[in-house]
C-alpha cells in the first residue's frame, strides 16, 4: 500500500522559452540535457559557488520546473533576474499552480496526463501536479525521511552560505563535472579536485527539537543545523563522527546529540 502526503514547503519555479534550456546551463550544476526521472537535482549558486537555491528539476517540452523550498521561489527569481537580459526566457513562480506530493511505498501505475513523477529513493517518489492528492491514504513523515537519506533543501536562513558538494550534491548526482562553465563553476570545480572541502553534512539523533540555523559544536568545530525531523536532522560541520555534538537548548543549557549515519 501506497501512502502519500501533501508538502506544503516546496514551491515551484517555471522557467519557459526557447532559451531556457540554453540560459539555464550556464546557471546550474546539472546538466539540463540530461534530466530524467532520475537525474533530477542541482543548485544555482553565486560567483563564490554558494547555493542560492537546490531543486529538483523537470522538463514540460520548452519550459523547465524546478522544485525549491518555498521560501527560496521568489529570491532565486530576483537573482536570475539580471542575467535574463539578452535570452528570450521567462521566469515565473508558479507554486500557486502545482502540488508537490510525496509517495512512499508502491507507486500508482497509472498518472494523470500532466503529472511529473520524480524518483527520490527505492520506495520513495515526488509527484509533481496541478490536482490534488488521490492516491491512497495516510502520511508520511517527508522530512524525517529526506534527512535520514541526507537530503537537506536551502531555506532562506542558509542561503548563499555552503558549497553544494556541503550537501552531497557530487554523491547524488546533482553537479555535473564535465558539463562546462556555469556560475560559480570555478569555485566548485577547484573544491573538488584539490580536496579542499572541510565541511559536509551530518546526521545526529536527539530527543529534542533544534531550529534551522541553531549552532551546533564538535569540540573546537563550530557548524549549523540545516535540516529538521522527528527528532533526527542534519548540520554542516567537520567531524562530526569523531565528537559529541553540543547544541544549545532555549534556556541556555547544553544538550547532547547523537552522531548517525546517513541511510545509503
Amino acid at each position: 500500500m501506497n501512502r502519500i502526503t501533501i508538502l506544503p514547503q516546496f514551491g515551484f519555479l517555471s522557467i519557459s522559452g526557447s532559451d531556457a534550456n540554453k540560459f539555464m546551463q550556464g546557471y546550474t550544476t546539472c546538466d539540463v540535457n540530461k534530466i530524467s526521472e532520475k537525474n533530477n537535482l542541482g543548485a544555482i549558486c553565486n560567483l563564490k559557488g554558494r547555493m542560492v537555491t537546490n531543486f529538483r528539476i523537470a522538463t514540460l517540452g520548452e519550459e523547465l520546473l524546478l522544485r525549491m523550498h518555498k521560501s527560496r521561489v521568489e529570491d532565486t527569481i530576483k537573482f536570475l533576474s539580471p542575467y535574463m537580459i539578452f535570452s528570450r526566457v521567462e521566469i515565473k513562480n508558479v507554486s500557486s499552480d502545482w502540488n508537490c506530493l510525496g509517495i512512499t511505498g508502491e507507486f500508482p501505475k497509472v498518472l494523470k496526463e500532466g503529472e511529473i513523477r520524480i524518483n527520490v529513493s527505492d520506495k520513495r517518489w515526488e509527484v509533481w501536479t496541478k490536482g490534488s492528492a488521490r492516491y491512497g491514504t495516510g502520511t508520511v513523515d517527508w522530512s524525517t525521511q529526506d534527512c535520514a537519506e541526507g537530503l537537506a533543501w536551502i531555506e532562506t536562513k542558509t542561503a548563499e552560505q555552503f558549497l553544494p558538494q556541503t550537501f552531497h550534491l557530487d554523491r547524488l548526482g546533482g553537479i555535473d563535472f564535465k558539463k562546462g562553465c556555469y556560475l560559480g563553476q570555478e569555485i566548485i570545480a577547484r573544491t573538488e579536485y584539490l580536496g579542499k572541502l572541510k565541511r559536509r553534512l551530518h546526521l545526529f539523533h536527539g530527543n529534542f527539537s533544534l531550529d534551522i540555523g541553531d549552532e551546533v559544536t564538535s569540540g573546537n568545530s563550530k557548524g549549523n543545523v540545516v535540516a529538521t525531523g522527528a527528532n533526527i536532522g542534519l548540520i554542516v560541520i567537520s567531524n562530526a563522527h569523531e565528537e559529541t555534538l553540543i547544541a544549545k537548548a532555549p534556556n541556555g543549557d547544553p544538550i547532547e546529540l547523537s552522531p548517525i549515519e546517513i541511510a545509503s
